[in-house]
């Protein structure tokens, strides 16, 4: 996709990367430099050099205003060159004895605060800057942690300096290169360019959260029941981060290493990118045969993505190279370029001619693909002044980092093999797992959703392949239809885009609550049991009427209005 045209083929060369105007970045229009922050409250965690600065921005009126519920948010110190943000909410029930959920966005490079703020955080943005409740947050049922990672997403960073990016590729320039407008992060992006080292630093993370929680918050504690949700390129964060995270509980029992172990209890991953090999073919297949009656490409490009996938040398070829490279065990600039050729095959040749010639959108295929939704009203607010004083930091916000994207790409993160087996392995240790997506996306969609949940194989693979679809209701409505054996199931939810909370807050709010709680997906009504079954029709064949386009006029409207409200276009990237 953002990578070079490849000069494998002459077919490959006939979609080369997508267009400039696909390249990013996301900023703050003004010119602001922060001020230092006032007021922050230090802890340090037990053991260990970590520090925490942070503050209570619920008491600032900053997002979570419910009487007696509490939010902190400030920085997870590492080292003097690490510096994660973090924010955490109680949850408005029960925070002693509710569980802690951590929340993910993907990218891989984007912000965890799009998914508090266009999703399923305790408030939302309005577009005069203000805040208001979100009465279907998660923070209903669970404590909920967001964080911003790898080093330099949104607020974290390794060093700040006043600078500007790059108007074509939106690389950091610092004040020699180019006029600055703000102070952001400063990172050596190459230090975690892979998924596997994110899952490292972002352990060492929440050790230092953890460890200092009970300070933080003497009434939640430490010792808690621990959910990973993410989203999009979370289809790689959330099998490799707990696959990591269980081993370091395994070295902690045996006392190998200190720690506090994490007590495992769901995996929800939602419109997520698992595995390319799997999720490719389906890319095609959605543009014509989706749905919702949508032709979104005509047969000539249909064909192209087809021939492409399949052809030697084509996205399936190179993807299956680049495994066997991984499989000799040298991992080394050879085997990370033979896997980035692969993934710009994929994305530039399968993937990509949608974006170009569809006109539709990247996350919701009902939509114009200069799409206002969800609007982004929040990167504004986070440059508020009064607002980054209440939250503790001391950079200009931007909701994704290219610096990031472009390493991961250059390592060929995105067409690694291993987040299956994760899944797979962690399946067999009896986590509770559940894949959800909105049937309207197309960069994620649920064609290649259900491929990979079929793809699995663990104990019960044949179980669960031969469940049936069962409708998933929430007070009667039904929002989606689900299959389930024991603790895995997948959802596919009706009417809803890539953020699937921000479509479908009701129903999102209780396939959560439902996950957590051990209830059935379908209708919350049993408790889950080894053999559980979904019954009903053997696929999910659910039709919506066709979505034409707006008119001319109304979709120059929506282009403007996503350039006034993003400051730039989007990278056409898994990023949320």
């Amino acid at each position: 996709m953002l990578g070079g045209s490849l000069l494998l083929s002459g077919a490959a060369a006939l979609f080369s990367a997508t267009t400039i105007s696909a390249l990013v970045p996301v900023l703050d229009k003004r010119q602001y430099f922060p001020a230092n922050a006032t007021g922050l409250k230090t802890i340090t965690t037990p053991g260990s050099n970590v520090t925490i600065r942070y503050k209570e921005p619920g008491k600032e009126g900053v997002c979570e205003t419910t009487p007696g519920v509490n939010s902190y948010s400030g920085y997870i110190d590492l080292a003097p060159d690490m510096h994660t943000f973090f924010w955490f909410f109680e949850s408005r029930n029960d925070p002693a004895n509710d569980p802690i959920t951590l929340w993910l966005n993907g990218g891989p490079g984007s912000d965890s605060l799009i998914g508090l703020f266009q999703e399923l955080g305790p408030c939302s943005v309005t577009e005069n800057l203000t805040t208001q409740v979100n009465p279907y947050s998660w923070s209903e049922v669970s404590n909920m942690l967001f964080l911003s990672q790898p080093f330099g997403v949104g607020f974290s960073y390794q060093e700040e300096e006043e600078g500007s990016f790059n108007p074509v590729t939106g690389s950091f320039l610092n004040a020699t290169e180019a006029n600055a407008t703000g102070t952001y992060p400063v990172i050596n992006a190459t230090e975690i360019d892979t998924t596997d080292l994110a899952a490292i630093a972002a352990w060492h993370v929440l050790q230092g959260f953890l460890g200092a929680l009970p300070q933080l918050d003497a009434e939640i504690g430490s010792n808690k029941e621990f959910n990973l949700w993410t989203e999009s390129y979370g289809g790689h964060y959330g099998p490799s981060f707990f696959n990591y995270f269980n081993d370091q509980n395994k070295l902690i029992s045996n006392g190998t290493i200190p720690g506090i172990k994490l007590d495992f209890n769901t995996l929800g991953i939602g419109n997520g990118i698992i595995d390319e090999y799997t999720q490719a073919p389906h890319y095609p297949e959605f543009a014509v045969n989706n749905t919702y009656g949508i032709k979104a490409v005509n047969d000539t490009v249909y064909n192209y993505m087809k021939f492409a996938l399949n052809m030697r040398g084509g996205c399936l070829d190179l993807v299956d190279s680049c495994r066997q490279a991984r499989e000799t065990g040298q991992d080394n600039i050879a085997t990370q370029t033979v896997c980035s050729e692969a993934q710009d095959m994929c994305r530039d040749n399968v993937e990509g001619p949608y974006y170009s010639y569809s006109g539709r959108g990247t996350y919701d295929i009902r939509h114009p693909s200069q799409d206002p939704t969800p609007p982004e009203y929040f990167a504004d607010y986070l440059n508020i002044a009064e607002v980054q004083n209440a939250l503790g930091v001391s950079v200009n916000y931007t909701e994704s980092n290219n610096d990031i994207y472009y390493a991961f790409q250059a390592t060929g993160d995105f067409v690694y093999n291993n987040f299956l087996h994760d899944l797979e392995d962690l399946l067999a240790q009896g986590l509770r797992i559940s894949l959800f997506y909105g049937d309207a996306d197309y960069i994620c969609n649920w064609f290649g959703g259900q491929a990979v949940s079929l793809a699995i194989n663990y104990t019960h693979s044949e179980e669960f392949a031969a469940a049936s679809y069962e409708p998933f209701t929430v007070d009667g409505t039904e929002y989606g239809e689900v299959r389930q054996y024991g603790n895995f199931s997948f959802l596919r939810i009706y009417e809803a885009g890539h953020e699937v909370p921000y479509y479908q807050p009701q129903a999102a709010l209780a396939l959560f609550n439902r996950t957590l709680n051990h209830w059935n997906i379908a209708d919350g009504t049993e408790m889950v049991t080894a053999n559980l079954t979904t019954s009903g029709s053997a696929n999910a064949t659910h039709t919506e009427s066709f979505v034409p386009l707006p008119t001319t006029s109304s979709a120059s409207t929506s282009a403007s209005a996503s350039a006034s409200t993003t400051g730039g276009a989007m990278p056409i990237n898994w990023r949320s």
